[in-house]
């Protein structure tokens, strides 16, 4: 399941937003969570939000 930032419309989506919402700690999880995050959305969806996904994955 990915993170619940990712519940928000896909065109808003970006590390800085979700580092400020994101509550684990330290920083190193918090990178893994978003990883694994856009990871679940890209294999498990389709459309736009499986096209931003990809689109983060890339930057990162």
């Amino acid at each position: 399941m990915s993170h619940k930032y990712f519940d928000r419309d896909s065109s808003i989506w970006n590390i800085l937003d979700f580092l400020n919402a994101c509550d684990v700690e330290p920083f190193d999880n918090k990178i893994d969570v978003y990883l694994k995050s856009l990871e679940i959305i890209f294999d498990q969806e389709l459309g736009t939000r499986r096209e931003k996904a990809r689109e983060h994955l890339d930057n990162y």
